[in-house]
Order: structure tokens, then sequence, then C-alpha cells
């Protein structure tokens, strides 16, 4: 498989290239960190995926790229790599054509195993109505927030900046569909993500 990545943190972006790179089944991996970047590999080199952050540092989001992308380049296939787990990002990426949403805390394995499928024309169209999954992380922060635990500490018991930790919190009342954590922490249980004993 031939891989174009675009994310413009580049960290993350060079590290995600140099472990795809590792594994039998890419046979090339481009990463880039910016949209004019993306379109001027595009433009000299053929991809089989190309794998989108959402927020990107740009006037245009991975989502804004999608139709542009599909419109120029018919028959390539679009991924979505992404922190911002939420159901309201899924459904548009979907809708647009995406044939993957993958949420950035995957395994490599597993990342590599959902590329696979979606080169192969095998990946699964999750429904948007699908029982929303909740990350280990999440779980976890779910638990603290139900016993009352100060979010300060909960960050540093999970090793992470608070900032981090809102956003797990928005992703799960998103996925949810509640806007507390009781509220959450019922559905969670309702769904069977979560033992009632805390």
């Amino acid at each position: 498989m031939k891989i174009i990545l675009l994310d413009d943190h580049k960290l993350f972006g060079a590290s995600i290239k140099l472990l795809l790179e590792e594994h039998d089944e890419i046979e090339l991996c481009d990463y880039v960190s910016t949209i004019d970047d993306l379109f001027k590999y595009l433009q000299i080199k053929n991809y089989d995926i190309v794998l989108l952050d959402i927020n990107l540092k740009s006037e245009k989001t991975g989502l804004d790229l999608i139709k542009d992308l599909l419109e120029i380049y018919t028959d390539i296939n679009i991924a979505i790599l992404t922190s911002y787990d939420l159901i309201n990002y899924r459904e548009t990426a979907y809708g647009l054509g995406v044939k993957d949403f993958i949420n950035k805390s995957i395994e490599i394995d597993d990342l590599i195993e959902r590329l696979v499928r979606i080169y192969k024309g095998n990946n699964k169209i999750v429904e948007i109505n699908d029982k929303p999954l909740l990350t280990n992380s999440e779980k976890i922060v779910l638990k603290e927030l139900v016993k009352g635990s100060n979010k300060k500490d909960i960050a540093n018991k999970l090793f992470i900046s608070e900032r981090t930790l809102y956003n797990h919190i928005s992703n799960i009342y998103s996925k949810l569909g509640v806007n507390n954590a009781i509220q959450a922490f019922n559905k969670a249980m309702e769904l069977g993500y979560i033992d009632p004993i805390i």
C-alpha cells in the first residue's frame, strides 16, 4: 500500500510514518504537514490511501478537504485519523465518502489492519447508530468523575494534560449523548461499557 498522511503535528506525523514503514504491508508512506504539500505530492505520486487529521492549522479542516480531494481524485481512498472522535464528525466524514474514521489512540497493529481492509475494499462502514465506543482512557475518566475526583488529580493520575482530560470528557458526553458525568455513567452502564461497581 502507498499511503500519504496529512497532520500538522509534525512529531506525531513523523512518528506514524516511521511506524507504518516498519510493516511489510506498507510499500510507501509519505508525510506532509500542510494542505499545499498534500496536493503537490498527489500531483506527482499515486497513493492508495490518504490519511487526514481533522484539526489543521488552516482555514480548512480535514473534513473540508474530503470533498476537494474526491472531486479531483475520484478513486482515492480517504480515512480520517484524529483525536477528535465525535459523533457529528463521524457522521459528516462518512457522509462525504471516507472509508474509515480512526481514533489516534489506536494501536499501530490495529491501524495497519484497518488500512489493509480499506485497501482491499473490505472495510466495514460503521453505522452511525451503532453503540458508541468508549476508549479505556475514557472509561477511567468517567469512573473517576463519578467518584468525585478532582479534574487536576484525574489528569495527573492518567499522566495527561488537563486540556487532554477535557477533550476526553467532551468526547464521552458527545458519544453518549449526555450533558454530565452522572448521565454519562448511567448510559455507559446501560450499554455495558463499564461495570456498575466502581
